[in-house]
């Protein structure tokens, strides 16, 4: 690791990024995966996940179908602005977000990492094909 300073840090991270750089860097120990993933998919059952991540997205997703059909027109708009901003010089893009519809979308997010992590702890299942 290099002991330059990055020219964006601020005064009061010098100190850390110095202490930081000066420990050397360790390999993980052979197999630290494997006994990671073998505690994330332990036998512990998963339903309660996939319960409370359904709990969480369905509605979520309900409203912002609900809050596109009804308000698609001005979603469009608000893309369309934020579009042109990017292709122009200048900072023109106004537009207008509802927090409602700010945390379905968190409440979505949420749920999907909830549902990844069932999906990660699920025991794998083979299917064996008989001759």
């Amino acid at each position: 690791m290099s002991r330059v300073t990055p020219p964006d840090l601020e005064p009061a991270e010098h100190r850390t990024h110095a202490l930081l750089t000066g420990v050397p860097p360790r390999a993980v120990p052979l197999g630290f995966r494997d006994a990671v993933m073998r505690q994330v998919a332990g036998a512990r059952r998963t339903t309660w996940e996939w319960i409370v991540a359904a709990a969480l997205a369905l509605p979520s997703l309900v409203f912002l179908a609900h809050q596109l059909s009804t308000h698609g027109d001005e979603f469009t708009a608000t893309l369309n602005n934020v579009i042109a901003t990017t292709t122009a010089d200048s900072a023109d893009a106004f537009f207008f977000i509802d927090g409602a519809t700010v945390f379905a979308v968190v409440l979505v997010g949420i749920a999907s990492l909830i549902a990844a992590h069932a999906a990660i702890a699920a025991p794998t299942r083979r299917m064996t094909t008989e001759r």
